[in-house]
């Protein structure tokens, strides 16, 4: 698959409603930990349905818990 094709596929579920719970983007086969917001001049957000960002999460919130 070409490296456009692939783009595409990204940016039409991302444009999907049911990959947005609320302002969460939730998409498990989307490989990105942010991406745009629905309206992306509004900023970008976290994919919760990627598994690695709860645990870059995790690892945020245990660096900050040991310098405290």
């Amino acid at each position: 698959m070409s490296k456009d094709i692939k783009k595409e596929m990204r940016e039409r579920t991302h444009q999907g409603p049911k990959n947005w719970k609320g302002p969460f983007y939730v998409n498990a086969s989307d490989p990105r930990l942010m991406v745009p917001k629905y309206q992306p001049f509004m900023g970008w957000t976290l994919n919760f349905g990627n598994k690695y960002l709860y645990l870059l999460l995790i690892a945020v919130v245990g660096i900050v818990v040991m310098f405290v």
